[in-house]
């Protein structure tokens, strides 16, 4: 059987700024890619934590810096419904974090690689037609959100505001958040369904991880098709995503490396 053609090889810069991230495991995980064209370019994908500490946030931007092409996982709040709202509720707790730590607490490596002005940074997830399983996927996390921080809202208010206009609403808000709460006990089997397109009509949430898994594996092929000169390339997105985005790049015929 033939071996397959060796994929063209990180510089040693790239190599150790790849392999020192990777070393970060509480931060970083590392896979790499060989594409199928001949002959073959590699794609690093870099998952990371979305909030680190200053060390791991430095390894992190040194890999931005080594790469002149890049793909980075961007959620298109603008063209999913209620993306806006969901981006505002799921960024937030992280702004705050950063605060509450004095800058101690870093931000994205995503962030680094948009802000860096040399080569290109790619917004993998930019599609045509935005998934209908995405739309659900961000309406019900949303919601889920809404009720679960205006819960805890209410509750926080109580301890300092003895008001029955806190106490009614907390006892109504109580049911929807119950409701929510049981409905979660469907994210497992719909997880453990991930690979068929139904699993999001279990559970909506999944959605958010699968269906973007999909569109940047397939935004990664579209990246590479249309920046032919490059030897290789770095993917950066959330840690939740490597495992399907590499069954998603292995089944558009990429293949891993070590």
């Amino acid at each position: 059987m033939t071996a397959p053609p060796a994929p063209a090889r990180l510089s040693p810069e790239a190599a150790r700024a790849v392999e020192a991230a990777g070393a970060e495991t509480l931060s970083y995980a590392v896979r790499v890619f060989a594409s199928p064209e001949e002959p073959p370019r590699l794609v690093v994908a870099l998952g990371e934590a979305h909030v680190k500490l200053a060390r791991a946030s430095e390894l992190g931007r040194a890999v931005v810096e080594r790469f002149d092409l890049r793909g980075v996982e961007t959620f298109q709040r603008r063209r999913v419904a209620l993306g806006g709202l969901l981006g505002v509720l799921i960024h937030a707790p992280r702004s705050a974090l950063r605060a509450v730590t004095f800058g101690k607490v870093k931000d994205s490596t995503i962030v680094d690689a948009r802000a860096r002005r040399e080569g290109h940074t790619i917004e993998l997830e930019q599609t045509d037609v935005v998934p209908m399983a995405l739309h659900a996927a961000s309406i019900y996390l949303a919601l889920f959100f809404v009720v679960a921080w205006t819960e805890l809202a209410l509750m926080l208010l109580r301890v300092v505001l003895d008001a029955q206009v806190l106490a009614d609403a907390a006892a109504g808000l109580t049911g929807v958040a119950l409701a929510f709460e049981l409905h979660l006990l469907l994210l497992v089997p719909a997880w453990l369904s991930r690979r068929h397109s139904w699993a999001w009509l279990v559970h909506p949430a999944v959605a958010l991880v699968t269906v973007r898994d999909t569109l940047m594996a397939e935004g990664t092929a579209r990246m590479m098709r249309d920046y032919p000169a490059p030897p290789a390339a770095l993917v950066i997105m959330g840690r939740a995503h490597l495992a399907g985005y590499e069954h998603e790049l292995v089944a558009r015929g990429y293949r891993r490396v070590p």
